[in-house]
């Protein structure tokens, strides 16, 4: 993967830098990644959906009061909860 012949600063990173500054960046590069394998995406095309507002996401919470995101893409919807991916019933997982 390294490149012998490129300066260290031009090598390409697994995942994100390790003295990342900005604020909650691995938070939601894991949820970018989790939206991405939910609906069977790239994590590239999950993230330009999100920004585009094709793939849109809400807080609410179950009648249990779990607490969950709400994410829609396209007819597809789920509900990520702390460590688990819900699809409605009856629907295939992406």
């Amino acid at each position: 993967m390294n490149n012998p012949d490129k300066p260290r600063d031009q090598q390409p990173q697994a995942g994100p830098p390790k003295n990342e500054p900005r604020e909650m960046y691995n938070e939601i590069s894991a949820l970018v990644g989790t939206l991405a394998k939910t609906f069977g995406l790239k994590d590239s095309d999950a993230a330009a959906a999100l920004e585009s507002g094709a793939l849109t996401l809400n807080f609410s919470a179950d009648a249990n009061g779990n607490r969950f995101v709400a994410a829609t893409y396209g007819a597809k919807t789920a509900r990520l909860y702390q460590g688990a991916v819900k699809h409605p019933e009856g629907t295939p997982d992406a």
